[in-house]
């Protein structure tokens, strides 16, 4: 698996919610390129912020040939995404 592009974790970090943490993960299923995680404290809208980021990955994803997932997370489950 390739590093995830700064240009990308830069855009999905200024997206993100004050406080969130974008995580690259160094894992994916096959056919991905890139796989993210981004953790928010508890009381965030968790589709409101899947959807804007959602946009960003699917533009960069489109202009660079690349297939990315990204998914939203509580900070508390950490553990559940293979972070620790």
């Amino acid at each position: 698996m390739k590093p995830v592009p700064r240009a990308l974790l830069e855009r999905l970090q200024d997206l993100a919610p004050p406080g969130a943490e974008v995580v690259p993960l160094d894992w994916a299923y096959d056919g991905e390129d890139y796989h993210l995680a981004v953790f928010v404290d508890e009381g965030e809208d968790y589709r409101a912020l899947e959807d804007r980021l959602l946009d960003a990955i699917m533009d960069y994803d489109e202009a660079h040939g690349t297939f990315s997932l990204c998914l939203v997370w509580p900070k508390q489950q950490r553990t559940l995404a293979g972070i620790r």
